[in-house]
C-alpha cells in the first residue's frame, strides 16, 4: 500500500518536472508459495539507484530515460537474482518471483523483514522515516538464545532494565522510570501502571517484542513516560507451518512447545500455539505455566478482513525474598569489628532460598479480541479493535526477613542503636512480615483507527485519526493484618541460616479488607507524518485523554465477598499530549531525526484524614475528600539520533536524550503520633545515550552489540517541616548508569559442516543503587553464555549454556537491603521439529 501511493506520488512529479521521466515498477513473490515478500532490495547499478519492496512485495524506481538496464534483487533467505531489462516509454515493469536460499534457516528471513517496520509505531512507514526511537526482539533471537520469558528477551535490546521482584513479578525500566505500560497486540495491559509489576506468561506463541522508547502517550495514553512494550503474537498465514520442541535443563527444567498454522479454507487462515514447562529452578524457586493461543484470519473479500485472537494461561511462581545484608557494623562480645554494612553471614549461601513452603505467586488470565478491517482503498483504511482481558493474580509469600534482636545480651554479636548495645543472631533468621493479597481485574478497550495517505500540492501525508475507549475494573484484596488475616504456628518463625527446616508450622490466610477502582477513559488522537521533499519529514501529533477514576473502600466478610462498601469517590484529569518530529534523510542509508514529545500520569491517590498532605513548594495543604488530591505527574522529552542502514549487511542506531519529569508524589514518613506524610516535592530528569548495532558481514554470520548510559536522578526536592532530608542529587533506584550486551551467530551455509551453528555473547549490568537514599547498592556484574546448534531437514538440536564462567551475583533485592543472588552457571538442551 506505502509503495502504491510512492508511485502515484512519483508520476505525478514526474509529470510536472519532466515528460522524459519514467517509473519502473513490479512485485516480488515467493516462487512456491506466490506469497509477496517484504524488504526486498531492488537495485539499479548503473543509476545508483534503488527501493525496497512494501507489504504487498511492490516496488517503484524513478527512471531518467529509457533504456537497457540490469537490475539486481536481492533478500536474505532467498537467491540473488539480475535480469538485464529494456525500458521503453510502453514497457516499464518488471516482476520477480524468488527462490528460497536452503541454505539459511527460515528464521533468518523475520529479523531481515520486520526490523524495517514496527506495529507499535501505528503507521505503515519504514522506521528510518519516522522521528520516534524504537527497538525489538525476534522469535529469530528467542531460538538462539532459548529465552521463554520477556525479562530475558529484553536483555538484548538498549535503554531498558528488566527485573524480576519476588519470583514471578516482570518491571522495568525504560530509561530510569518504571511503571512502564505494556501491550498485547497493541492492546493497553493496565497491571503494571496499576502496580509497578506483573507476571506475563511464556513467550510459545509470540513472534516479537516491540519498545518504543520514551514518554509516548500522544500514541498510547496515559502514564507512558518511559516508553511502551508491545508483544506481537504469531499471526495466522496461509502457507501450512507446524513446529515442535522439548527443553529440558539444569535445575530439572522442562519445556514442551508447539504451533501449527495454515489456511482452513479460501478465505480463513489460523494460527496455533501451546506450552507446557516445569522446574525446580535456582534456589528451589519451583515455577509451572500452561497456556494457548488462537488466532484467526478471515478474508471476507479483497476489501474486508476479520481478525480473531484468544489466548489463556495459568502459571505457578515460586516467590522469591531474598538474603537480609547486614545494615550496621556489628561487633562480638570482645567488642572486636566482625562485619560491616552490606556484609552477608559467614553461614550464608546463595542457594539456599529461606520462604515458606506455603508460599504462592498464581497467575491465571484469558485474553480474546476482534479486529475489523476495512480497506477504502490502498491508501485509505479504517480498523475497528476491541479486546477484553480478565487476569486473577492471587499472592502469599514470605516478604521480609530480619535478623533477631534483644536488649539483653543473649547473643554472640551487638552493634548500636540510639547509642545503645543492641545483640543479634546472625545464626537465624526470623519471618516478620508475610503478605497477602490478590488482585482481580478486568478489561475492556475498543479503538477506531482511521488512515490515510494524500497529497496537498507537493507534499505527501499520511495521516492517522483515532478514538480510544477503556474501561477498567479492579479489586484489589487485602489481607495486611497480621495475627488476624494471618496466623498460625508458622507466624514470625525463626529459621537456621546453615542447616534450616523450612515448615515451622501451618499458616492460615484470609482477606479482611479491599479497594475497587472503576476506571473510564476517552482519548481522541490524529498524526499526521508529512513528507515535505524526499528527504526532509515532518511529523504532527496530538491527543486528548479524559480519565475518571472511581474508588471505593471495602470489608471482605468471608472468601472474596464484599462488605461495607463506603461512598464512591472520584477522581477526574484531563490532559493534551504532543509530539513533533523531524527526519531528514541525506542519504537513502542515512536517516538523522529529532522529537520533543511529553507525557501524563494521573494521580490516583484518594482522600484520607490520616494523611498528611505536601504540595509542590514544601508546604501543607488541606484536600477535600472526593476531589482531586494531587495533580497528575507530568512531563517532557527532547531525544535525537540516527538510523543507518546498509542493505541487510549494517543496521546502526544512535540517540541521545533528555527527560524531565515532575508533580511526583513521595512518600516522606510518618509524624510522632503514626500520620503518613505524602508529597507533590519532587523533580526528577533522566539524560543519556544508547547505541546499537547489527552487522552482517557474511553469509551466515550475524554480530549485535548495544550499550546504554543512563543518568537518571533527582532534582529540586523541595525542603518541607516534615522531612529535612533530600533525595536531591540522588540517583534513581534499580538504575544502572551502564549496560552492555553483545551477541554472535554463525550459521555455516555450506560444505561438510553446513548448518552447524554457533553462538557467543556477554551482558553487563552496572551497579545500581536499591533505595532512593543511595544508600546499598548492587554490585556490577558481567555474563556470558554460549550455545551450539545443528539442523538436518526439519529437525534442530541447540544446547545453550548460561553464565558459564559461573559469575557471582545479585539480580535484584526486596525492601532494599534483601539481596537476590543471581543463577549460577545453567544448561538448556532443545530438540525440535519445524515444518
Amino acid at each position: 500500500m506505502l509503495k502504491k501511493t510512492m508511485l502515484i506520488a512519483t508520476m505525478l512529479i514526474g509529470l510536472w518536472t519532466n515528460a522524459q521521466n519514467l517509473v519502473l515498477t513490479g512485485k516480488i513473490t515467493d516462487q512456491k508459495t506466490k506469497q509477496p515478500i517484504e524488504g526486498v532490495n531492488v537495485f539499479i547499478e548503473s543509476l545508483q539507484k534503488g527501493n525496497a519492496t512494501s507489504e504487498d512485495g511492490t516496488y517503484a524506481i524513478r527512471i531518467p530515460k529509457a533504456g537497457k538496464y540490469r537490475l539486481h534483487v536481492s533478500f536474505i533467505g532467498y537467491k540473488t537474482e539480475e535480469k538485464l531489462i529494456n525500458i521503453t516509454p510502453n514497457s516499464h515493469t518488471a516482476n520477480f518471483s524468488l527462490v528460497k536460499d536452503v541454505s539459511l534457516l527460515d528464521n533468518v528471513e523475520i529479523t531481515a523483514k520486520k526490523k524495517k517496520r514496527a506495529s507499535v509505531a501505528k503507521i505503515d512507514i519504514p522506521l528510518k522515516d519516522i522521528p520516534i526511537t524504537t527497538a525489538q526482539v525476534s522469535q529469530e533471537l528467542f531460538d538462539q538464545v532459548q529465552v521463554n520469558n520477556v525479562n530475558d528477551a529484553l536483555r538484548y535490546v538498549t535503554g531498558i532494565k528488566p527485573t524480576v521482584n519476588y519470583g514471578g513479578f516482570q518491571t522495568f525500566k525504560m530509561r530510569g522510570f518504571g511503571s512502564p505500560i505494556m501491550m498485547l497486540d497493541g492492546a493497553r495491559d493496565e497491571r503494571m501502571n496499576l502496580s509497578n509489576s506483573a507476571p506475563v506468561t511464556s513467550l510459545a506463541a509470540v513472534e516479537r517484542i516491540e519498545y518504543l522508547k520514551g514518554p509516548s502517550s500522544v500514541l498510547y495514553g496515559h502514564s507512558a513516560v518511559g516508553g511502551i512494550i508491545n508483544i506481537v503474537r504469531k499471526q495466522p498465514i496461509e502457507e501450512f507451518t507446524a513446529n515442535f520442541s522439548g527443553t529440558y535443563g539444569t535445575w530439572n527444567r522442562k519445556r514442551t512447545q508447539m504451533g501449527a498454522g495454515g489456511k482452513i479454507c479460501d478465505k480463513l487462515n489460523y494460527r496455533l500455539d501451546a506450552s507446557l514447562s516445569d522446574s525446580e529452578n535456582w534456589r528451589d524457586n519451583a515455577t509451572k505455566a500452561a497456556n494457548a493461543y488462537l488466532g484467526l484470519d478471515y478474508s471476507i473479500n479483497t476489501k474486508n478482513k476479520i481478525e480473531f485472537r484468544w489466548a489463556v494461561n495459568d502459571d505457578f511462581y515460586g516467590t522469591e525474598t531474598g538474603f537480609p545484608i547486614i545494615t550496621d557494623s556489628i561487633f562480638d562480645l570482645n567488642d572486636n569489628l566482625t562485619y560491616q554494612p552490606a556484609d552477608f553471614p559467614k553461614e550464608f549461601s546463595t542457594e539456599q532460598r529461606y520462604n515458606d513452603p506455603q508460599d504462592f505467586l498464581k497467575h491465571k488470565n484469558y485474553n480474546l479480541s476482534l479486529k475489523y478491517i476495512h480497506n477504502f482503498s490502498n491508501d485509505s483504511k479504517l480498523s475497528i479493535y476491541a479486546a477484553y482481558a480478565d487476569d486473577l493474580i492471587d499472592y502469599f509469600s514470605t516478604e521480609s526477613l530480619s535478623y533477631p534482636t534483644d536488649d539483653s545480651p543473649v547473643y554472640d554479636n551487638y552493634f548500636f542503636k540510639k547509642g545503645k548495645k543492641k545483640y543479634i543472631d546472625l545464626t537465624k533468621l526470623q519471618r516478620t512480615f508475610p503478605l497477602r493479597f490478590s488482585h482481580e481485574t478486568r478489561s475492556f478497550q475498543n479503538y477506531l483507527e482511521y488512515t490515510m495517505k494524500f497529497l496537498t500540492g507537493n507534499i505527501k501525508h499520511n495521516f492517522l485519526g483515532g478514538y480510544y475507549i477503556m474501561h477498567l475494573d479492579r479489586v484489589s484484596f487485602k489481607g495486611y493484618n497480621l495475627g488476624t488475616d494471618v496466623f498460625g504456628d508458622g507466624l514470625y518463625a525463626k529459621v537456621d541460616i546453615k542447616n534450616p527446616i523450612l515448615n515451622q508450622g501451618n499458616l492460615e490466610e484470609q482477606f479482611s479488607a479491599a479497594s475497587i477502582y472503576d476506571e473510564l477513559v476517552n482519548s481522541l488522537y490524529i498524526q499526521d507524518l508529512m513528507d515535505i521533499s524526499e528527504k526532509l519529514k515532518v511529523m504532527l501529533s496530538t491527543r486528548y485523554d479524559n480519565y475518571d477514576m472511581d474508588y471505593q473502600s471495602a470489608s471482605v466478610s468471608s472468601g472474596r465477598e464484599l462488605t461495607d462498601k463506603s461512598e464512591k469517590k472520584t477522581l477526574i484529569n484531563n490532559a493534551f499530549s504532543y509530539r513533533l518530529g523531524l527526519v531528514y534523510k541525506p542519504s537513502k542509508d542515512l536517516s538523522l531525526y529529532s522529537s520533543i514529545s511529553n507525557y501524563f500520569k494521573p494521580n490516583r491517590s484518594t482522600y484520607n484524614p490520616n494523611y498528611i498532605y505536601i504540595d509542590k513548594d514544601g508546604k501543607e495543604f488541606f484536600p477535600k475528600d472526593g476531589k482531586e488530591i494531587f495533580k497528575p505527574e507530568s512531563g517532557f522529552q527532547v531525544e535525537g539520533g540516527f538510523k543507518y542502514n546498509y542493505e541487510e549487511i549494517l543496521d546502526v542506531n544512535f540517540v541521545a536524550y533528555y527527560i524531565k519529569k515532575e508533580n511526583i508524589k513521595t512518600y516522606l514518613g510518618k509524624t510522632d503520633d503514626d500520620k503518613r506524610i505524602y508529597g507533590q516535592i519532587g523533580i526528577i530528569d533522566s539524560k543519556g545515550f544508547e547505541f546499537d548495532a547489527t552487522i552482517r558481514p557474511i553469509k551466515g554470520l550475524s554480530l549485535t552489540t548495544g550499550y546504554t548510559y543512563s543518568d537518571a536522578k533527582y532534582q529540586d526536592f523541595s525542603a518541607n517541616p516534615y522531612n529535612t532530608e533530600s533525595n536531591e542529587g540522588n540517583v534513581l533506584n534499580k538504575n544502572p548508569e551502564h549496560q552492555f550486551f553483545m551477541w554472535n551467530y554463525y550459521t555455516i551455509p555450506e560444505g561438510f559442516l553446513q548448518n552447524l551453528s554457533l553462538g557467543f555473547g556477554v551482558n553487563y549490568t552496572g551497579s545500581m543503587f536499591t533505595n532512593t537514599d543511595n544508600t546499598y547498592e548492587l554490585p556490577e556484574y558481567w555474563l556470558a553464555e554460549a550455545s551450539i546448534g545443528y539442523s538436518f531437514e526439519n529437525v534442530y538440536l541447540r544446547l545453550k549454556a548460561n553464565n558459564i564462567f559461573n559469575e557471582k551475583y545479585f539480580s535484584n533485592s526486596v525492601f532494599s537491603t534483601q539481596f537476590i543472588p543471581g543463577e549460577e552457571r545453567n544448561f538448556l538442551f532443545t530438540v525440535g521439529y519445524k515444518l
